[in-house]
């Protein structure tokens, strides 16, 4: 799997990289939460919180992919340029998580399977956190 060149932009990808082995596209990940921040006389800033897992090759008695990995992701964007944020409900499911270049800026668009569609222009992106979890 050939990783996108744009990933190297975003700050601490080490760690997504560590976890998982590569970077993921994040499919079936959720959106457990997002904030945004104001910054008076600044870009606003947003940081959304994933709960995300790799699927694995092997299934579960009931034919079910099984999932290994489980970690909590706190993915935030500085300096947002433009920001389209739509459909956010009680459960909001990741189709695929894509990052582009626009110049200088980063581009995150975040298609939904369910809930949130929401695609960032932002000037810089940073991964603050990811804890392993565990599920119950």
């Amino acid at each position: 799997m050939s990783e996108n060149p744009v990933i190297g932009r975003i700050a601490n990808a080490s760690l997504v990289l560590e976890h998982f082995g590569y970077w993921p596209n994040f499919h079936d990940a959720e959106v457990k939460k997002v904030a945004f921040e104001a910054n008076p006389g600044y870009y606003p800033t947003v940081t959304f919180v994933l709960a995300a897992f790799q699927s694995s090759a092997s299934t579960d008695a009931q034919g079910y992919f099984r999932q290994v990995k489980h970690c909590e992701i706190e993915l935030r964007f500085t300096g947002i340029k433009e920001i389209d944020f739509d459909g956010f409900s009680h459960q909001n499911v990741i189709f695929n998580l894509k990052f582009d270049e626009q110049g200088i800026d980063l581009i995150c668009t975040l298609e939904s399977s369910v809930g949130l569609d929401a695609c960032v222009k932002a000037e810089a992106a940073e991964i603050v956190s990811l804890t392993p979890t565990l599920l119950i």
